[in-house]
Parts: C-alpha cells; sequence; structure tokens
C-alpha cells in the first residue's frame, strides 16, 4: 500500500464511524476513551528564543488558551484555573473560539473563565471564527458579540481586532497583532490562497525590528504570517485533528483537510514559529482520541 492509499483508507475509516457515538453512546470503548480524553488537561511547555527579545523580557511567560467552546473542567473551571496557575504567566493571550455560535448556546462559561483570571493576570483576547459567526450574524445572534466584548473590556480585558498594540515593560517592550481571517478562509474543502497584500490591507505593515507576535486562529497561513513579519504565531482551530495517530499526526481539520499540513506543536517557516495547540475544547463532533485538551505555556529568551 503507498502512502498516498494508506492516508485515504485511515480517513475513510475514520469518516465511516459514527461520530454520534463520541457524545452519548456509553457502550462504546471508542466513546469512553474520547469522554474520558476530553478531560485530560495537559499543559505543553514551549521556549521561544530570539536576538529580538528585549532583556526585559527574558524568561517572560506567556500562557495561550484557545477553542475552549464552553468547555468546563471541574466546578467552575477551578481545575483549569488551577493549571493556568501552575505556569505563573506573566500574561494570558487567548486565541479565540472561547463561544460556540449557536443560537442554543451562550457566554456564560467563557466569560466567568474570563472574568476569574482577569482579576490574576493580564489578557489578551483575539476573536476565532466562531466569535466573528456571532459577531456578522445580528439577525441571527442578536448582540450576543457587543454583549460578550462589552463584558470582557469590563474586566479590564484588552480586545484586539485587526490592530497591533505594544506589551511594555519599564526597560523594554515587544508587539502584538490579532488578524481576523475573513469568513471565505474557513469554508470546507478548500483553502483559498491568502496573500500578502491581503493582510496588510487588513492589519497594515509589520512593527519591524522588534520581537513580534501574531494572533491569527486559522493555522493554514503560516506562509503568509511569516513573510509579513510575526516572530512567533499562535493559532488554534484545529483541535488537534480531533483523532491523532502515531507517526501520522491529526486525521482531520474543521476545513475537512485530511491529515493537514498543521494539525499540532511546533512549526517553523523561515525565522518565525508557529504554536498551534490541540486546544480546550470541540463542539459539534465532541471527539478526542490521543489527543488530549491543551494549556500551552510559552517562555521567552533572549538569544545572545
Amino acid at each position: 500500500m503507498d502512502w498516498e492509499t494508506e492516508r485515504r483508507s485511515v480517513y475513510d475509516s475514520f469518516m465511516d464511524m459514527d461520530h454520534s457515538s463520541a457524545v452519548g453512546c456509553g457502550d462504546c470503548r471508542g466513546s469512553a476513551l474520547s469522554s474520558y480524553e476530553n478531560k485530560r488537561l495537559t499543559v505543553e511547555y514551549y521556549e521561544i528564543e530570539s536576538e529580538k527579545i528585549p532583556e526585559a523580557f527574558d524568561g517572560y511567560r506567556i500562557v495561550f488558551l484557545t477553542d475552549l467552546h464552553c468547555a468546563q473542567f471541574g466546578e467552575n473551571n477551578q481545575e483549569l484555573i488551577e493549571r493556568i496557575d501552575e505556569c505563573r504567566p506573566d500574561m494570558i493571550l487567548v486565541g479565540g473560539d472561547m463561544v460556540i455560535s449557536r443560537e442554543s448556546s451562550n457566554e456564560e462559561v467563557p466569560l466567568a473563565l474570563m472574568k476569574e483570571l482577569s482579576a490574576k493576570y493580564p489578557i489578551y483576547y483575539a476573536d476565532g471564527n466562531h466569535e466573528l459567526k456571532l459577531a456578522r450574524n445580528e439577525e441571527i445572534f442578536g448582540v450576543r458579540y457587543k454583549d460578550y466584548v462589552h463584558s470582557l473590556k469590563e474586566y479590564n480585558i484588552h480586545h484586539i481586532s485587526n490592530e497591533t498594540i505594544v506589551i511594555q515593560s519599564e526597560t523594554g517592550f515587544i508587539s502584538l497583532t490579532a488578524f481576523d481571517l475573513e469568513k471565505k478562509y474557513y469554508q470546507r474543502f478548500h483553502v483559498p490562497h491568502m496573500p500578502l497584500s491581503h493582510m496588510e490591507s487588513v492589519v497594515g505593515s509589520s512593527p519591524g525590528n522588534i520581537f513580534h507576535i501574531l494572533l491569527a486562529h486559522n493555522p493554514n497561513y503560516l506562509k503568509t504570517y511569516a513573510d509579513w513579519g510575526s516572530d512567533l504565531v499562535l493559532a488554534g482551530h484545529f483541535h488537534g485533528g480531533m483523532v491523532r495517530i502515531p507517526k501520522l499526526g491529526g486525521v482531520i481539520s474543521p476545513q475537512f483537510q485530511i491529515f493537514p499540513k498543521y494539525d499540532a506543536g511546533e512549526f517553523h517557516e523561515g525565522e518565525t514559529t508557529m504554536i498551534l495547540s490541540r486546544g480546550l475544547g470541540n463542539h459539534s463532533i465532541k471527539l478526542r482520541l490521543f489527543n488530549k485538551p491543551e494549556i500551552s505555556c510559552i517562555e521567552l529568551k533572549k538569544r545572545d
């Protein structure tokens, strides 16, 4: 069996699975394992070195959270909060999709989590496709998005959208950009090309010769993010490929890419590093196999 045939065989087997078992059939071992893994939080540690990191940010710790989708880990998400506390972050970056864009859903769980964390840490929040779906469809969701962002700001959370801000200490600074991708860049079965000119038209030019972090929910466009000038990209969206197979990686992305090039972990494009989190929750298909929810703990290190 050649490589492409093997990939197709694994994909066909996955698509033939009874996904309903992942959300409720207790007599299925796969369902039991998936239910177990959905609650098995892990912390993944990353170290990012760059000569552009100022001395003031040498050893600076960032917790990156994404794709909660209203999941809870313990009562009032206390298990999640405790694991974040263990990382001792200097700030928290949120990569979006903390909500679920359904009429039957609400934002109580992510807001409660953000409120408690914001009492301890500075938080910078960028939108994912679910927040943007709420924003773009007021005829369906009313003013839920506006109310959500208003609440975040009431908690002194920095909600950033298609803009660049400076994170400053007494003796140095780094920059942070949030890039909201348009709906067409999330379409299923096809990954459209994103020209650099489009990104520049939305967020402007790269900040230049300072260490720069980009929050961009969709990992498919690492090449564009690198060409733009990002040093560190933080992404989510793919949920680790839902099912992870040793040596093959994640099986399928939300855009129905089979064995996507970017599924989870650390990737490099030139001088740019992307950390792609497996995320915390899920929404339509509540399936995780060999794919535990992730808190990303990132330490910045100045390279001599």
